[in-house]
């Protein structure tokens, strides 16, 4: 027996290097297989556990590798290489979901403009930038390195499909196979470009030491002041090489980074500086350089550069960087802002495994495109200015053609809801002309983007752009005011706008006690399928509410004859509300403003109540907390509880924010109620600090928030609220939609920071701040006042 476990550890180990050579050769099923059969003999494995899991995310297989990787890390949680592949997975089953609402919104898609809900808090519009390459005409230089006569268009037309369904050639539209130094084409851009919404070009700028190279669409259009159309500049500082026929090393121009040069450079852009049609943002032109990477001292050059515009040219110049990746932050050597370069950094998922090769040397990369919006658009808000950045499309194997990159399944209407995303995000962000948006490019046919007219898709990926531009204004989403709220709900109703049934109670009611009257709020909106289990758990609370009100939000599936049935059968009167879809905030508002008791009680017409919920979080109401909820539990269809990698999170999230000394700290990371039904309150502080605000998802939490401002909260720890997770959940279909929510909310809830009555001594703000900043939310913490007052508040001892 001695012998055998030495046997079987050598044995494992051979067979660990056979599924790890597998996988490296791209055979993951072969290693996984292997992988399977060490955790028969050896179920505590770390690495076979933990490569499995690599080798199921390789495959798409996300939850698998997720819970693979998990195990591993029971076994040893030290391992920094599994944790941030445990991270990959994770980030790659919540991109998943914001892929299908893409694609869902993508089938919308345009939305009716009537239906707009960007967040928007002023007029001044954004600005989109089209990056543009002027490699479209021959040079000497191009002539004697690649053949007498290459342009662009020589990678182009020589392009071929590597897989089956790949879209190459790119064939170009309306404009056909130009060249730039002819005037005419120039104005045809700048036409369709201001047509469609674009409102500048960018255009690269190579600059050697003095020797510029394609430069003649650039200087022509600079000397002849036409088109009339606004343009910037980004400094391609990288070496000219021979990519374009795999011999990267073969330098053919270098760059030089001398303080020579660095002046040199900067002062060759002065007279380009000086158009009145030149961009700028605060009166300073704007310049963009490609990558900072490449120039040693990069902010002593910054320096140089700003020292030289200040005495020889146009003054202050406002620098932005284009980013290599998500990281980057350029703003540390002395830039004003960063500009995301989609896709350049990005973490899409590769389905290079899942498509049929027809070139049998292609060793290239392929990846979704709603995988690729995803990713960008679930990047965090960075903590520095930073530019978003778009691209409609992409596939650079006209210029690589054996180990380029292709993006695939883009379509004009994905690129627009990427598009209104990345604008929403934009209008929050930034203020005044610093409100920025790249798109990446008008005019970049050999790396397959472009939103220039194509002979596949004509001009339908810029009438895109035009529809997300049109959408781009909407009103603010702030709290209403409850008073209005109420007049607003009266008026309609005295209208005949909103219809109201009123149900008496079928037998006397049991009174609350200690006199705390409970009106329970339902919005309803097609959930009848859910809604008899929902109405049964209110029908046997142990405290009965004085009165439900259903709003009726335009459902279309019969819920508003359940509800006037259970309302003939209930001891409370029940008063059923009719109206046209206006959203979750609105049928909330409005049931509120109905509602007759002391303290308000939520519910979702999907969700259901433990028999002794409200019993319990009325009794948890005391003087200064005028605000209650439960604990949770996940529930399916069927109304089981439901275990998934969802819900752990949900549930880790909710036990480590009750579990801190001060809510208030988790209530800036998460929503950690889970939901708007599992709120209870006194109906006084809808009067204190307004009703919903018309946002999306996040409605609830941004009424938790500022909540904060005004009372102390209660958390009942007993899982008294059947929060259902389905496929028409409206919180997990809309992702994105959230993220939008969460950051106008977390920038109106930190507004007023400096007073918030739990913080009331400085060291407390402060530590509370230093929190908040290692959470990654230092982009929606203001600057702190001079001064710092309190709020006039029964906490500001607290």
């Amino acid at each position: 027996m001695g012998a055998a476990a030495p046997n079987l550890r050598d044995s494992i180990a051979i067979r660990k290097r056979q599924a790890l050579a597998a996988q490296q050769k791209g055979a993951t099923l072969e290693a996984i297989e292997l992988y399977r059969e060490i955790l028969a003999e050896a179920p505590d494995d770390f690495d076979s556990l933990h490569m499995c899991g690599v080798a199921h995310f390789q495959r798409g297989e996300f939850e698998r590798s997720l819970a693979l990787i998990d195990r591993a890390l029971q076994v040893n949680p030290g391992v920094e290489a599994a944790r941030f592949n445990r991270r990959l997975a994770a980030d790659a089953i919540d991109r998943r979901v914001v892929e299908a609402e893409l694609e869902r919104a993508a089938r919308a898609w345009p939305p009716p403009l009537e239906e707009r809900r960007a967040l928007v808090v002023d007029d001044d519009p954004v600005r989109t930038i089209a990056f543009y390459l002027p490699q479209f005409h021959a040079i000497p230089e191009n002539d004697a390195w690649w053949g007498k006569g290459f342009t662009e268009w020589t990678n182009v037309r020589r392009a071929r499909a590597n897989f089956v369904g790949q879209w190459q050639p790119h064939e170009p539209g309306e404009l056909g196979y130009y060249d730039l130094t002819g005037p005419s084409v120039r104005h045809a851009q700048a036409k369709l470009a201001r047509q469609h919404g674009v409102d500048a070009f960018c255009y690269y700028y190579y600059w050697f030491s003095g020797k510029r190279l394609l430069d003649r669409p650039l200087a022509e259009m600079a000397a002849s002041e036409q088109p009339d159309f606004p343009f910037c500049v980004c400094w391609a500082n990288e070496n000219w090489t021979r990519r374009w026929d795999g011999l990267e090393h073969e330098i053919l121009i270098a760059q030089q980074y001398s303080p020579d040069d660095g002046v040199a450079f900067i002062r060759s852009l002065f007279p380009l500086f000086e158009d009145r049609r030149y961009l700028r943002v605060g009166g300073r032109p704007l310049l963009l350089i490609y990558n900072i990477r490449a120039i040693p001292n990069v902010a002593q050059t910054v320096s140089l550069w700003r020292e030289t515009a200040r005495r020889e040219g146009p003054g202050e110049i406002y620098l932005a960087a284009v980013q290599r990746n998500a990281l980057d932050d350029p703003t540390s050597y002395g830039f004003d802002a960063a500009v995301e370069f989609p896709p350049l950094g990005h973490a899409a998922e590769n389905r290079a495994d899942q498509v049929e090769i027809t070139n049998p040397v292609f060793r290239g990369t392929v990846f979704g495109y709603a995988s690729l919006a995803a990713h960008y658009l679930m990047l965090p808000r960075p903590a520095y200015r930073q530019f978003r950045g778009v691209t409609p499309m992409w596939d650079n194997t006209a210029r690589r053609q054996n180990e380029g990159m292709v993006v695939v399944d883009s379509s004009p209407e994905l690129f627009g809801v990427w598009l209104s995303h990345a604008i929403a995000q934009t209008r929050l962000r930034h203020r005044g002309d610093e409100r920025l948006l790249f798109v990446n490019a008008w005019n970049e046919w050999a790396e397959g983007n472009h939103l220039e007219p194509d002979r596949r898709y004509g001009r339908r990926y810029l009438e895109a752009l035009h529809a997300a531009r049109s959408r781009e204004f909407a009103p603010s989403p702030a709290r209403p005011a409850f008073a209005d709220v109420e007049r607003h709900t009266a008026s309609l109703i005295a209208s005949g706008a909103i219809r109201v049934q009123n149900f008496a109670a079928s037998r006397a009611k049991r009174s609350a006690p200690g006199g705390n009257e409970v009106s329970l709020v339902m919005p309803l909106y097609n959930h009848a399928r859910y809604l008899p289990r929902t109405l049964a758990s209110i029908g046997a609370q142990t405290l009965e509410p004085r009165e439900l009100i259903v709003v009726d939000d335009g459902s279309s599936d019969g819920g508003a004859e359940i509800v006037a049935e259970f309302a003939r059968r209930v001891s409370f009167p029940v008063t059923l509300v009719s109206q046209a879809n206006a959203g979750a905030d609105a049928a909330l508002n409005r049931g509120m403003a109905m509602a007759r008791g002391d303290i308000v009680a939520l519910i979702n017409s999907d969700d259901a109540f433990h028999t002794e919920r409200l019993e319990r979080l009325v009794a948890a109401l005391a003087p200064g907390i005028d605000l209650a909820w439960s604990d949770v539990s996940f529930i399916d269809d069927e109304d089981s509880v439901l275990d998934t990698a969802y819900t752990r999170t949900l549930r880790r999230r909710i036990d480590e924010g009750v579990a801190a000394p001060n809510l208030l700290y988790p209530l800036i990371e998460h929503n950690i109620a889970i939901s708007t039904g599992n709120l209870l309150f006194r109906r006084d502080l809808l009067h204190r600090i307004g009703g919903f605000a018309p946002l999306r998802v996040c409605h609830d939490w941004d009424f938790l928030l500022a909540a904060t401002y005004v009372t102390r909260l209660a958390f009942v720890d007993q899982r008294l609220y059947h929060y259902r997770l389905h496929g028409d959940n409206s919180f997990a279909a809309l992702t994105l939609a959230g993220r939008i929510d969460g950051e106008w909310l977390l920038a109106s809830f930190f507004a007023g920071i400096h007073r918030h009555p739990w913080l009331a001594t400085d060291d407390g703000r402060a530590a509370f701040l230093r929190y908040a900043r290692n959470k990654g939310l230092a982009a929606v913490i203001p600057a702190m006042p001079a001064v710092q007052g309190h709020a006039h508040s029964p906490f500001a001892d607290a």
